[in-house]
Parts: C-alpha cells; structure tokens; sequence
C-alpha cells in the first residue's frame, strides 16, 4: 500500500527492489548521502503504480526502467530543492543554538516581568503573585475585602498604564 492506501501493484515493486542498489549509488553520487533514496524511492514506486493503473498497463515483469528513470527524475528535482538551501552547521550546531536562544529568552523575560513588578503598586504586585500562585479572583477579592471584579478591573488598568509607559520609553 501507499501512503494514501492505495495497494501499490507488484511489479512495480518488485522493480524498485531490482534497483535499490543502484539507486543508492545514484543518491550518493549526486548528494553525498544515502539518506534520501529510502523516501525517494518509496515516492517513486507509488507514482509509477498509480499511472500505470491509470494506463491500464497489463502487469508484466520489465518496469525496472521505467522505475530507475522515474526515481532518477525525484532525485534530480530533491538535489536541486536541497541545492537552494543554504544550510549552516549540523544538527548538534543547530541544538546548541536554539538552546542558547531558549535560555536568552527566558531571561529577558525573567527581567522583563521583575521590571513590571517594581513599576506595580503594592496592592497589585501582590494580586500578581497570589494569581501566579493561581488563586482565583474571587478568593483574592476575599482577601482584600472588595468584590472580583473591583479588583481585577483595577489590577488590569494598572497593567495598561505600565504597557503605555513601557511603549512610549
């Protein structure tokens, strides 16, 4: 089957174990790596079974030619893809950088979120850290004595004052 379900036809596939070996060497030869000619290949052989089925091609034993130039026609069209990419280290280089930038974040943000704190009145710092403690509006308005919704109105102009400050800076 493919990967759409379609029941992939056996000569076909027969064909495209004939020549497995071969298209492994064409991948390396033009991309230096083995890596793809699993997926091209499997591609590959789907796209003939469908158009012969949709020839109404009789199934028959020489298809090996048919498959390589297919295959050969993927894999020019995937080195060119790739050829436009332009890539800048390996996998290890690419996880230390997205980590480092992962850690920057996270700081900026941790300085960015004490910075709001201290522009805060004391009052509304408070309600902020009982709301990170995740205490509901309604228990925090019960410890101030004034209804949820007084205090949630107040503490969210307070943050739209200290957002108006923070842009015109």
């Amino acid at each position: 089957m493919d990967r759409t379900g379609r029941p992939i036809r056996p000569d076909v596939r027969s064909a495209g174990h004939e020549i497995w070996e071969q298209a492994c060497q064409r991948t390396y030869l033009l991309l230096a790596d083995h890596g793809p000619a699993a997926d091209l290949m499997e591609k590959t052989v789907a796209q003939v079974s469908r158009y012969l089925d949709r020839i109404g091609a009789p199934l028959s034993t020489h298809k090996h030619g048919l498959v390589l130039v297919a295959f050969c026609r993927a894999l020019r069209r995937y080195a060119a893809k790739t050829s436009r990419l332009e890539l800048v280290g390996g996998s290890g280089d690419l996880a230390n950088h997205t980590a480092d930038d992962a850690w920057v974040r996270q700081v900026d943000a941790r300085l960015d979120f004490e910075k709001i704190v201290r522009q805060m009145s004391e009052r509304n710092a408070v309600v902020l850290m009982l709301r990170a403690a995740e205490y509901d509006w309604k228990e925090i308005a019960r410890l101030f004595g004034v209804s949820a919704g007084a205090i949630r109105n107040a503490f969210w102009r307070e943050i739209g004052r200290i957002r108006c400050r923070t842009r015109s800076m």
